[in-house]
């Protein structure tokens, strides 16, 4: 495990509010992650995925970068312009 690990580790052990924090910004990133994936697995730069899933670069680029939350309707818009679908799933969480 990595120092950055570890003391990660250890400050969510000692606070709610970072472990919390901590948590939102992993989900956000693991989102842009998602989206990076998607459009690596298409084999388009940011622009021409842009154009096939009808939105901006920029926008795209934010997404990626986890500057931004896309809606939920933006997430279904890539996906379907991707043929693919979106699944929802709420799970227990262990981490409780």
């Amino acid at each position: 495990m990595s120092k950055n690990s570890e003391a990660i580790k250890k400050r969510m052990l000692e606070s709610t509010e970072f472990k919390q924090a901590f948590e939102e910004e992993k989900s956000k990133l693991d989102l842009a992650d998602l989206i990076f994936d998607l459009r690596n697995q298409t084999g388009l730069n940011q622009t021409d995925f842009a154009k096939k899933v009808n939105k901006s670069r920029s926008t795209i680029a934010r997404i990626e970068s986890a500057r931004i939350e896309p809606s939920l309707s933006t997430i279904e818009d890539i996906a379907h312009s991707l043929g693919k679908k979106i699944e929802i799933k709420i799970v227990d969480n262990v981490n409780v």
